[in-house]
């Protein structure tokens, strides 16, 4: 319980300072998995009940604006647990490299894979592969990393 209330207390203070390597020591001091170089914006809400290791941000990932984790759900909300098959408490890993775009959602239990892109205001039910590009309501697959051009400069 005291570390639940330790937890809260530095997520809160880290959730009022800018993207910074700060920023993600905070949240790895309160209990989540934070690799190198991880950009956590603004805005961003991570509902595992202040508990330790339900979150893990590998290297280089990104967290968009206001994007929320969610891997453990309320127990008054079993009902949508089985309506959209996810379970209510279970770990949430974000892979290196990978991006989730702003609004996005990302339920229970989900890997997003190394390299992946997640559209903003997609709601996350299910694993993205490697380098996949998934976005909508339901999130589904709408292409490749590895399939667009690259820029040239």
């Amino acid at each position: 319980m005291i570390r639940r209330i330790l937890n809260l207390g530095i997520r809160t203070i880290a959730s009022h300072i800018p993207p910074s390597g700060l920023k993600s020591r905070l949240y790895g001091w309160s209990g989540i998995r934070v690799g190198k170089k991880v950009h956590i914006s603004p805005g961003v809400y991570i509902a595992d009940g202040y508990r330790n290791n339900l979150v893990e941000l590998q290297n280089q990932c990104v967290l968009s604006p206001y994007v929320v984790l969610v891997p453990s759900s309320h127990p008054n909300t079993s009902f949508i647990a089985e309506k959209w098959q996810v379970s209510k408490r279970a770990k949430i890993t974000i892979g290196s490299g990978a991006w989730v775009g702003a609004g996005a959602v990302i339920l229970p239990g989900v890997t997003v894979g190394e390299g992946a892109i997640i559209g903003a205001n997609a709601v996350v039910r299910s694993d993205v592969e490697p380098y996949e590009i998934a976005a909508g309501v339901p999130a589904t697959r709408v292409g490749d990393v590895r399939d667009k051009p690259k820029v040239q400069s």
